[in-house]
């Protein structure tokens, strides 16, 4: 057998001890926004900061998008709308983590690498913000899904503008929804003034305000299904939101739109919403972002899976990068790059 161009990889770096022993299955190492904030110790290594940096590569593009985003948050650009793109190595829910992590309380970001170079590439550091998440893979269209206001109350809301309007301000944020300023849920979107008060509210207590959208089509088409006329509801709830955070200072959408399921976009239900969702961004968005590129697989896994410590860093590199640039390997491992 003709030798290998590389050595055995186990020769030369050592598998992450929580992986190699089964304290940490691999379900559990998957990106989940909605556990981190939520913040019920279900997912650690993402929940933690200290411990997400440490797995996290900030490839030459996510600086950019941090950059961009943090220099809106403070600020000081006009770049209020930014979408994601699925690409080879996916990373937008890592993304989406990396953006919560970096500005909820910047004063207690950990001192590791991966923080200090997101901060040297931003020019300042990151301003605290107030930050909302619509995790829609979470949220069931009958019965919603919990969500957390800033004092810490938990409470269960079904409509996407009630689950933002919680997050931002709390009954607060649900009172502003009504004109009648009852703390409950209302059936149709508000519109854009309404919106635009409810993202100013931050500012009386001098943050910016952040949302990130996860998983936007997977939601859509179980609801649109259910209820076709729903297509006109959640692109006018868009529509109105997009134009609220352009006009709102200090106030950023950093959204990702599709699902990590290429065959939900693929039939007609699924391409008629990617249409409508892109004409709604694309009004205010900047250039879409694509995080991870096929060239930072490599690296995005090392950190991801290995000790940061390997016995030879040159040895392993050179090893690990031969190897996982092999098309069948690339394909076993893009899922972990969620």
């Amino acid at each position: 057998m003709a030798k290998q161009p590389w050595k055995a990889w186990h020769e030369v770096v050592k598998i992450r001890k929580d992986l190699e022993t089964g304290d940490l299955p691999l379900h559990l190492f998957a990106a989940d926004l909605y556990e981190v904030m939520m913040q019920n110790g279900k997912r650690p290594i993402y929940e933690n900061a200290d411990d997400f940096f440490a797995l996290t590569y900030p490839t030459h593009n996510l600086r950019g998008l941090v950059r961009d985003v943090v220099l809106r948050l403070a600020g000081k650009n006009d770049k209020a709308v930014r979408q994601l793109e699925l690409n080879y190595g996916g990373g937008k829910t890592h993304t989406l983590i990396t953006m919560r992590h970096l500005v909820h309380d910047p004063a207690k970001l950990p001192e590791v690498p991966a923080v200090a170079e997101f901060v040297g590439h931003i020019g300042q550091d990151p301003p605290k913000t107030r930050v909302a998440a619509l995790c829609f893979d979470k949220v069931d269209v009958e019965t919603g899904c919990d969500v957390r206001a800033p004092n810490g109350s938990v409470r269960r809301l079904r409509e996407p503008w009630s689950l933002l309007a919680y997050q931002i301000a709390g009954e607060d944020g649900l009172k502003l929804l009504h004109a009648d300023k009852k703390a409950e849920e209302r059936n149709t979107p508000p519109a854009e003034n309404v919106l635009s008060d409810l993202l100013s509210l931050p500012l009386k207590d001098g943050m910016g305000t952040l949302i990130l959208l996860d998983e936007v089509l997977l939601y859509a088409k179980v609801r649109v299904h259910a209820e076709p006329g729903w297509l006109d509801v959640l692109t006018s709830f868009f529509q109105y939101l997009t134009q609220a955070a352009a006009k709102v200072e200090r106030c950023c959408i950093v959204a990702s739109l599709l699902s990590s399921e290429p065959k939900d976009q693929a039939d007609t239900l699924g391409k008629n919403i990617v249409s409508a969702l892109n004409d709604i961004f694309q009004r205010q968005r900047e250039e879409a972002v694509q995080p991870v590129e096929k060239d930072d697989v490599a690296e995005v896994l090392r950190r991801r899976l290995f000790d940061p410590n390997p016995r030879s860093s040159e040895a392993w590199l050179s090893s690990f990068e031969i190897f996982v640039k092999k098309p069948e390997t690339s394909r076993c491992f893009c899922g972990l790059t969620k």
